[in-house]
């Protein structure tokens, strides 16, 4: 079977060196595709068309998921309508076919499964071979290839290369990927091809109508519904008191977007499955990370680091630096983060109430830096904390540095330390160590220093520990809570963690069979999201929900909403480890499930933490039993104004009974 139209157009789209599909805005994408599908029912023989009527010319299925729906709307309609109609009826289903075709191209192995980092890259067959897997012995040419063969030279195209064209005109994609004076010479050529087919020029009238122009709006997002609030403080004080009820609230009454005014500030939210799909979709065209991380940046003499990167320098970033987070390096290392958090349990006291988060962060903190730096936080991991939260608040704000106070001062001083100490120790390369993230930062400077200059080193070293610490710390502590708190709960997952250590020291092997722990996990992550959104500022106007959010806009996407929507997840405030059984998979569905972020920047430490969490509560579990102190206590998060972020409250406290091994 030849490939479809829309899966050929996405991977012309498809940069090989970024994982990522060129930038086009998301209407445009879906009436792209919508007109890729009319234009295979047309090649197909069910449909006709000419300049006024689409007409159906053969009702029987073709047999195919994709194109199948728009032929049976076709059928029914009891009226003949243009192809701009049926573009426009089908691009409704532009988010489905996109992922309809993805998945296909998948299966058939022309792209790889995402990893971790949710890059898409050719499989190496086709990337080398420029060909496509053979069916019924025939292997069809990359339709790069084919499509700038017909472009610069006197070559007939076929039917399917005139569909790409239209396709790739229709969203002028031609001046990213052809230089000018490629683009003089071709363009007459683009434009002979382009015009044969009627669907094609369609698609183009209907993304002509939408495409924003370049003045934008910029009266602001004028027309959304407005947040409760107070006079002069506005949702101040709503937000303080339970932001992600908050939330959650305006979502349900106001819908997907609504804007805030709070003391300081005043934004866009924007949340729902839709918004979090959208930023997966569409982050790099429309949004900037804007200036949040500046002060921070500021504060250590840096240009820039990856979290307030974009475009394509934020991608090379990821790709250059992602191994050193990686879910195969710490399934390589697991008897060594498992000797240092026994290590460290061993030297916590018997029949001493000790507060909950702080040790997990600790240990969050040593296994992580053992296994990205091949060292230790010490005593660093509060001063690390101190700074991220203070970068974060300041940012938030929109303030150009970080408050000169003595305890801040001092925190800056003993992270720079601390990262400047493994710098030093990773500049000297040792034979026979395993390279880990520090070392790749290091080479990422040595072959490019114009790209990751020396002043930047200091910052980057530390991104690790700024990524997966909270999150990390914040979520095991929830995890032993919900354990401790559930007898039946527990009982299982001692027994796992017991069955987990049997025979020794664990393996990756062994750690992905866990599931009892690996479902408490994923029930920590949708309950207590430690980052549940992202400020973002829009760069690029767009339509969203019937609304236009223009340039210059400050948007909040308040991801974890979705968490805590019953059409999605059930009695969404019930903890329920069932919710991930193959029957249910709740989180399943695109875009409901988000606790890393979605997008772009979405945490590229994923897979290293959804190995550490319960690798780390699963052998607290195996080495001691515990005891909440007191047992009636019921977790609570502490408070923090300027972000609407979980952690465990200084109430919630445990103690070791006895140690078990």
């Amino acid at each position: 079977m030849m490939l479809l139209s829309a899966e050929e157009f996405l991977l012309f789209l498809l940069d090989e060196q970024n994982g990522t599909f060129l930038p086009i805005t998301g209407r445009t994408e879906d009436l792209v595709l919508a007109g890729a599908v009319l234009m295979d029912l047309q090649l197909a023989n069910r449909i006709d068309t000419d300049l006024d009527e689409l007409t159906l010319s053969n009702p029987a299925p073709v047999g195919d998921d994709v194109l199948d729906p728009t032929l049976a709307a076709i059928a029914a309609s009891e009226t003949t309508h243009g192809a701009l109609h049926w573009v426009e009826q089908t691009a409704r289903r532009g988010r489905q076919i996109r992922e309809r075709t993805i998945d296909r191209l998948i299966s058939r192995g022309i792209l790889l499964e995402p990893g971790d980092d949710g890059f898409l890259s050719l499989s190496p067959e086709v990337a080398h071979a420029r060909r496509y897997p053979a069916t019924n012995g025939v292997a069809q040419e990359h339709v790069r290839l084919r499509v700038m063969r017909v472009l610069f030279s006197d070559e007939i195209p076929d039917p399917t290369d005139i569909v790409i064209i239209s396709l790739l005109d229709a969203c002028d994609v031609w001046r990213k990927l052809l230089t000018p004076e490629e683009l003089m010479k071709a363009r007459r050529r683009i434009e002979t091809v382009s015009r044969l087919d009627l669907i094609g020029r369609a698609v183009a009238t209907l993304v002509r109508m939408v495409r924003p122009t370049a003045r934008g709006d910029r009266r602001g997002a004028g027309g959304l519904p407005l947040a409760r609030g107070l006079p002069l403080i506005g949702s101040t004080l709503a937000v303080a008191r339970d932001p992600r009820a908050f939330f959650v609230q305006e979502y349900l009454r106001s819908g997907p977007v609504f804007r805030v005014r709070t003391v300081g500030r005043d934004f866009v939210a924007i949340a729902g499955q839709d918004a979090n799909l959208f930023v997966s979709r569409a982050e790099r065209m429309h949004l900037h990370t804007s200036d949040t991380w500046d002060p921070l940046c500021a504060e250590f003499g840096a240009s820039r680091f990856v979290l307030n990167m974009n475009g394509k320098d934020h991608v090379r970033m990821r790709r250059e630096t992602k191994e050193g987070v990686s879910r195969q390096l710490i399934e390589s290392q697991i008897p060594k983060v498992v000797e240092v958090i026994r290590r460290h349990v061993a030297g916590m006291p018997l029949h001493t109430p000790l507060a909950g988060l702080p040790p997990m962060l600790r240990l969050a903190g040593e296994t992580a830096s053992a296994i990205v730096a091949g060292a230790s936080t010490g005593e660093y991991v509060a001063d690390v904390r101190r700074v991220l939260k203070e970068a974060v608040t300041r940012g938030i704000l929109h303030l150009p540095r970080l408050p000169r106070t003595p305890r801040l001062r001092r925190a800056v001083r003993r992270a720079a330390e601390l990262s400047d100490t493994w710098l030093r120790r990773h500049q000297l390369q040792q034979r026979g160590r395993e390279s880990n993230a520090i070392d790749n930062i290091l080479e990422l400077h040595r072959a490019d220093p114009t790209f990751l200059p020396e002043c930047d080193l200091p910052l980057t070293a530390l991104l690790p520990l700024f990524a997966g610490l909270e999150t990390v710390g914040s979520i095991a502590a929830s995890m032993l809570y919900v354990v401790l708190k559930n007898p039946a709960l527990r009982e299982r997952a001692q027994a796992e963690a017991d069955a987990l250590f049997a025979g020794g020291s664990p393996d990756a092997a062994k750690v992905r069979e866990l599931d009892v722990l690996h479902r408490i996990m994923l029930e920590a992550l949708r309950m207590y999201t430690p980052v549940p959104g992202v400020q973002r500022k829009v760069t690029t106007s767009f339509d969203f929900a019937g609304h236009r959010i223009p340039a210059g806009e400050h948007l909040f996407f308040a991801f974890f909403v979705t968490h805590d929507l019953p059409e999605h997840f059930p009695d969404p405030y019930r903890f329920d480890i069932d919710r991930y059984l193959p029957e249910r998979e709740e989180h399943k569905k695109p875009g409901v499930f988000t606790p890393f972020g979605a997008g772009v920047h979405h945490c590229s430490g994923r897979g290293l933490a959804e190995v550490q969490m319960p690798l780390l509560v699963a052998t607290l579990l195996h080495e001691v039993e515990m005891e909440l102190v007191p047992p009636t206590y019921e977790l609570k998060s502490e408070r923090w104004i300027l972000f609407p972020s979980f952690l465990p409250d200084k109430r919630f406290r445990f103690a070791i009974r006895r140690r078990r091994h």
